[in-house]
């Protein structure tokens, strides 16, 4: 009898060895998989979004809404859905910036914006209306400067150029640059 019970004894401590052997095999996977997922985590959030920048004077330089934004603490990013970006000149009409997504870099020095873009600038009393069409743009905000690689349409009614590349300055003096395969269609009066 007492052998019968020791040997009882004996096997389950062997099973709650192999059991707890197992459980340590398992816990070091599930936590790091854990830290995986927590490592680039939202730690604020906006919806509605809506950041303004004056400069100097305290005049509007630039406005940027989003309908969500999400903030990254482990790279500083901030994630836009359907980003609107305003860069304003007190001479001309602001420039509005719209895409389906963006993302802002830690500090705020580059912003990439991905799906469709529309870049576009309402009429001024000596020039038309210009709208530009893309996808993929890198801008950066403090120098008020966006590039693309994509193929890029810019259309002034009635006139419409086409390319691939495209390079716009938004301050004075305003410059855009169509880079390759450019073609036009233009209307002479």
């Amino acid at each position: 009898m007492m052998i019968e019970r020791n040997v009882i004894i004996y096997v389950l401590a062997g099973l709650l060895a192999i059991a707890s052997w197992w459980w340590l095999q398992l816990s070091p996977v599930v936590l790091e998989k854990e830290a995986v997922l927590e490592k680039h985590s939202v730690d604020y959030y906006s919806s509605g979004y809506q950041k303004r920048e004056m400069d100097a004077l305290g005049l509007l330089k630039r406005e940027v809404r989003a309908v969500k934004m999400q903030h990254y603490s482990d790279d500083g990013s901030v994630h836009l859905q359907a980003p609107e970006i305003r860069f304003f000149n007190d001479k001309l009409p602001p420039w509005l910036i719209q895409a389906e997504r963006g993302v802002l870099s830690n500090g705020g020095k580059e912003l990439w914006l991905h799906g469709a873009v529309l870049v576009s600038r309402a009429a001024t009393k000596s020039g038309r209306a210009i709208m530009i069409k893309t996808s993929e743009v890198r801008v950066q905000p403090e120098t008020s400067y966006a590039e693309t690689a994509q193929s890029a349409e810019l259309s002034s009614p009635p006139n419409v150029t086409t390319g691939v590349g495209l390079q716009l300055s938004f301050a004075d003096p305003i410059r855009i640059t169509l880079l390759n395969k450019v073609r036009g269609k233009y209307e002479i009066n």
